[in-house]
């Protein structure tokens, strides 16, 4: 990967700032504690998670994408070309996928995606890569965690997010975005839990922390 920044901290007190900063003020997300979490609400718009041992879990699911089923065109995904930038491509991932269900706004995020949409998928981690202003936005947010800032990631970020009732998983750092199955407003974080939970225990690590994102 040409470009490299700096590792995002999965934290609403991250997060939220980000999205505002980037024109989009209809959203925020939250902490999930755990994947039947009632207090969570409806609608659930995506389901961001972090996990660890990216490494690991590149074998583990491997032989899953090569026999999953690939989203098609109208499911928006891109390559990630920026190293340490999955936590950014996982919440652009999400919001490019609401476009037809939430506010974007005008502002850098909405801009960005409107040229995003008019090339390939290699070509949008590269158009991201040169926008000096979403750049800064993640940036700000990779320096304003509770940890420090670290060149070492082990960790990657991935989103889960519906479009007309179907669960799709999409990981920058794979082909395409996978089909999952149904779902709805009020299931979302539960169903995917669901297909997260194979690879938690596979992985035996606890080291998975997951973020909402819904309405404000």
């Amino acid at each position: 990967m040409a470009a490299s920044w700096t590792a995002l901290e999965s934290n609403p007190s991250v997060i939220n700032p980000m999205i505002e900063k980037m024109g989009v003020s209809t959203v925020k997300t939250v902490d999930v504690l755990f994947f039947e979490d009632e207090s969570i609400g409806s609608p659930q718009h995506a389901l961001i998670l972090c996990f660890p041992e990216y490494k690991k879990v590149d074998e583990i699911m491997k032989p899953i994408y090569e026999q999953a089923t690939a989203a098609d065109d109208s499911v928006f995904f891109m390559k990630q070309k920026i190293s340490n930038a999955c936590g950014t491509f996982a919440l652009f991932h999400s919001l490019a996928n609401l476009e037809d269900r939430i506010n974007l706004g005008d502002g850098s995020f909405a801009k960005w995606l409107a040229e995003a949409k008019k090339v390939g998928i290699e070509e949008r981690s590269d158009l991201l890569a040169n926008d000096a202003e979403l750049a800064a936005i993640h940036a700000t947010a990779a320096t304003g965690g509770q940890t420090a800032p670290s060149g070492d990631v082990e960790h990657h970020f991935i989103c889960f997010v519906a479009k007309n009732g179907v669960l799709y998983e999409i990981d920058s750092r794979r082909p395409f975005a996978r089909v999952i199955g149904p779902t709805s407003d009020a299931t979302l974080v539960k169903d995917a839990g669901a297909a997260i939970q194979p690879l938690i225990e596979k992985l035996d690590n606890v080291s998975f922390s997951a973020i909402a994102l819904v309405n404000k």
